[in-house]
């Protein structure tokens, strides 16, 4: 059986490396993947580990391995490092027989460890791209970066406020003008499917399956991921209506976790719904919320005036924060 060899650091695993690896699997019975991680990386070992298995887990011949033992940083083609890397890779592989990659000091370590090698787009025409470049600007490189690494850079913002300031309505618009997808507010398909009557028990509910939708969109999400309401206004509600909160699973904070919140104002129209309080409630639960981004110390913007103004002033803090986003492929 013929043993293939790719090592790199795929920070992060891109569509190069993906050409790559299955251009090297087709030279081999049984292509080992190497992930070498030093300490103090810009993105931690264990989320491009669980990267290449996500993308190659149904590839039977590729098998992924992971090292952060010491050594000097691969892509340096230098001779003095080869052979350090080769040395280590005689005793951790010794049954490999093929190595590829597309840097020079593939050469250098298929001549120490006196093996085949495989250069593979030397001059990166068919994936013109790198790590270092996605790093720099994830999301100007969005299309090339692995499907497995995009929840990622995924920036997640909350539409957050009290009730009628049209939350809903900015996260459709907002999704729709950054071609992306939203979360909507779970809590009112629960409800309604539970007659309308609202119980401690529909609260308890409420919080996972939000997180859920949340994890589930942040996997299709493009670039952003809007989010309508979070649980901390779950929380709100609970403590309100019934005195005490739930204990909800870590899990289901970390879902939550926002890049941003935009924080509507109540200088809006009071629409009555049945699912709604009443309209001398929104300046407590404006100020309830308000409290709750001040202690969790998170970044936020106030929203106010009226619907379009809400918008321009929801793109204008949202492309404040993140400026590489001016991308005309992806804006209207």
């Amino acid at each position: 059986m013929k043993q293939g060899l790719v090592i790199g650091k795929f920070m992060p695993l891109h569509k190069g490396h993906e050409a790559l690896i299955r251009f090297a699997a087709l030279r081999c019975d049984e292509l080992i993947v190497l992930l070498g991680v030093t300490e103090g990386e810009p993105i931690p070992g264990h989320q491009r580990l669980k990267w290449l298995w996500e993308t190659f887990r149904f590839e039977k011949n590729i098998r992924i391995e992971y090292t952060d033992d010491p050594l000097p940083d691969a892509p340096v083609s230098s001779r003095d490092v080869s052979l350090v890397w080769a040395a280590y890779l005689a005793n951790r592989v010794p049954a490999v027989r093929v190595i590829s990659r597309s840097e020079q000091y593939v050469g250098f370590l298929a001549q120490y460890m006196g093996i085949e090698h495989v250069f593979f787009d030397v001059a990166r025409t068919s994936v013109p791209v790198s790590g270092t470049l996605i790093r720099k600007t994830p999301y100007a490189c969005w299309d090339f970066l692995s499907s497995a690494a995009r929840p990622y850079y995924v920036k997640k913002i909350c539409i957050f406020g009290p009730e009628s300031t049209g939350k809903t309505v900015l996260a459709e618009r907002l999704a729709a003008h950054y071609k992306t997808l939203f979360v909507p507010e779970v809590a009112r398909h629960i409800i309604d499917d539970a007659g309308g009557c609202v119980t401690y028990e529909i609260i308890e509910r409420i919080g996972p399956a939000h997180a859920q939708a949340i994890i589930e969109n942040t996997a299709k999400a493009q670039r952003f991921l809007f989010v309508d309401t979070d649980i901390e206004i779950t929380r709100l509600f609970s403590d309100y209506y019934f005195g005490k909160v739930p204990r909800f699973a870590p899990w289901i904070d970390s879902a939550n976790t926002f890049d941003l919140y935009l924080f509507l104002e109540i200088d809006t129209p009071y629409i009555e719904d049945p699912q709604r309080d009443s309209e001398h409630m929104r300046e407590e639960f404006r100020k309830r919320l308000f409290d709750v981004l001040e202690s969790k110390k998170a970044d936020y913007e106030i929203i106010s005036g009226s619907w379009d103004e809400r918008f321009h002033r929801a793109v204008a803090a949202i492309e404040k924060r993140w400026p590489a986003l001016e991308n005309p492929d992806f804006k209207r």
